[in-house]
């Protein structure tokens, strides 16, 4: 079975877990033997998978966790923003109605 470089980019993961059938084992092993290129990207691949707390120093075309995570921090600084807004709303809210109040007092 002769494979492309794309299918065993598609297939790497399956290989490297074992979920994959023996006849496509036989074939990425084949296709990783005489492809340098395609064995490198399967090398990377190994490096990430043993050590999963270096996921977030993937290079971003491994990573769709990455974007997972930039876009996780970016909902979680908005919502942060969101938060000081409106405690700053509600202070200001609360010392005009305090400064209403203390002006009331002086005119009667």
């Amino acid at each position: 079975m002769n494979l492309n470089c794309e299918i065993v980019m598609d297939l790497i993961a399956l290989y490297q877990d074992g979920l994959a059938s023996p006849s496509t084992k036989t074939a990425v092993a084949a296709h990783l033997a005489h492809c340098p290129s395609c064995s490198r990207e399967y090398a990377l691949y190994r490096k990430y998978c043993k050590n999963p707390t270096r996921l977030r120093n993937i290079p971003s075309e491994y990573a769709p966790k990455e974007n997972f995570l930039r876009l996780a921090n970016r909902i979680r600084h908005r919502r942060m923003l969101l938060r000081i807004g409106m405690i700053s709303y509600v202070c200001a809210s609360f010392c005009m109605i305090l400064l209403m109040a203390r002006m009331k007092n002086r005119l009667i």
